[in-house]
């Protein structure tokens, strides 16, 4: 229905090709595992019968023509689920793994995200909707700095697509001086931003009015805002009595461990470890360069509890009340992350030549795609349901073939189906017999 079958070049001639790549892409949704596991798994759970070395030579067909394809339907039926209109675009980056040792020009050593900084990986781009519905993809070496993927995936969507009062969201990684620069400069199109700011590296006089609460106005439910000039752009700040409360819980337990584990041992190599409190502690040379915990660090860093900061472009007319709106669904892609990477397990990855890799990364859009518009039509229509108990629902659904040796016929006997797997089916119009029916006559 998405019309996916178009990413495969000339369909009507590779009717059998695109047949394999669905059975792949919703093994890769049922039961997410290796090609070879897929394959096992299609043969043993569904009675699917693919070749290894046929799903190898289908991957060969995902090339970069049949990927910009694929990212040509994704934004389509996107939009077209949404009546036309996408009015904001959040976007963020990270790194999926190899199980591999060897690099080459795609796959590369980089800061990895899954903490794999001796394995090679490749940098994946991903771009949705506010309703987390897919947009597109892009991929980059894993030496790709998080922050450069930014530009080329936004000047790609540019040139694709009309894309007029679109704002674009991203973190603080995607922050940088060149970028919002080359943003603001890139021809024929105003980028409108929302991209998270580290305060704290800003300069000192801003800094202290950032810190001065007389600038504040509140906006309700514990929250206010302040708004600065940074760089001819908008800086708005937040402050949240919600997080400022945990900021402070976090930094309290943080510390609590710190003190346990120096009750311990105060000797430098053993605490280098604790990446994010040993900020706090303190070399007291006079005393055999022993640690101490350092209080006014600590004082320090509690007048930043609750406070966020945003840069916006200087034409952005957003309140800042939907200025916090929009950034806040930025969750939307990191929950789309944790979807590709654990539930439906595109990472570590087991293919070595760049093509493979590529395919492998477009087979997983694919299945992504499918669950959030399946996810979202469940929304719409019936009620809020995870992607996990989407799949627990309907893969409890199961068909038992009985075979009658007097007759040589095959019969058919459904499982029942639960309420939220009956709903669904009604929904997307899928019609299933409740009743034992024959399936061959032999």
């Amino acid at each position: 229905e998405l019309g996916f079958k178009k990413v495969i070049a000339n369909p009507a001639r590779h009717q059998q090709t695109f047949k394999m790549l669905k059975e792949i892409v919703l093994a890769r949704i049922a039961c997410p595992d290796s090609k070879r596991g897929s394959v096992r798994q299609l043969e043993d759970n569904f009675g699917v019968s693919l070749q290894l070395d046929a799903v190898y030579r289908m991957m060969d067909k995902l090339d970069d023509k049949a990927i910009g394809r694929l990212n040509d339907i994704a934004y389509q039926t996107s939009t077209d689920l949404l009546g036309g209109k996408i009015d904001v675009i959040f976007f963020d980056a990270t790194t999926i793994y190899f199980e591999s040792f060897t690099e080459d020009e795609f796959k590369a050593n980089g800061y990895s995200k899954d903490l794999k900084f001796n394995q090679p990986q490749v940098l994946l781009a991903l771009m949705v909707t506010k309703e987390g519905l897919p947009i597109g993809y892009k991929a980059f070496s894993g030496d790709t700095y998080e922050g450069h993927t930014l530009i080329p995936a936004l000047s790609q969507l540019k040139k694709e697509y009309s894309l007029d009062q679109v704002v674009y969201v991203a973190d603080s990684g995607m922050f940088n001086e060149d970028n919002l620069t080359e943003l603001e400069q890139l021809e024929d199109h105003q980028f409108n931003y929302i991209v998270g700011a580290r305060i704290k590296n800003l300069p000192n006089h801003l800094k202290e009015n950032i810190l001065n609460q007389e600038n504040y106005q509140i906006l309700g439910n514990g929250i206010s805002t302040a708004e600065f000039e940074h760089k001819g752009r908008k800086l708005i700040v937040s402050y949240s009595e919600k997080r400022a409360k945990k900021d402070k819980s976090d930094r309290l337990k943080g510390i609590e461990k710190l003190r346990v584990k120096l009750s311990k041992d105060r000797s430098i190599k053993n605490q280098l470890s604790n990446q994010g409190y040993r900020k706090y502690l303190r070399l007291d040379n006079a005393n055999e360069g022993i640690l101490h915990i350092d209080e006014e660090k600590i004082a320090s860093a509690a007048q930043w509890d609750g406070l966020k900061g945003l840069i916006v472009n200087k034409e952005n007319h957003l309140s800042h009340s939907d200025v916090l709106k929009q950034y806040n669904n930025l969750w939307q892609v990191e929950e789309s992350f944790r979807i590709t990477k654990h539930d439906l397990k595109i990472r570590p990855v087991y293919h070595f030549k760049p093509r493979r890799i590529k395919a492998h990364l477009a087979i997983a859009f694919m299945a992504y795609t499918l669950v959030r518009h399946l996810e979202y039509r469940v929304k719409l229509q019936y009620k809020k349901l995870s992607p996990k108990e989407i799949k627990r629902s309907l893969l409890a659904i199961e068909i038992s073939i009985l075979f009658c040796n007097k007759k040589r016929i095959r019969y058919g006997l459904p499982s029942a189906m639960n309420q939220q797997a009956r709903k669904i089916y009604a929904l997307m119009e899928v019609k299933r017999s409740q009743k034992a029916f024959i399936i061959k006559k032999l």
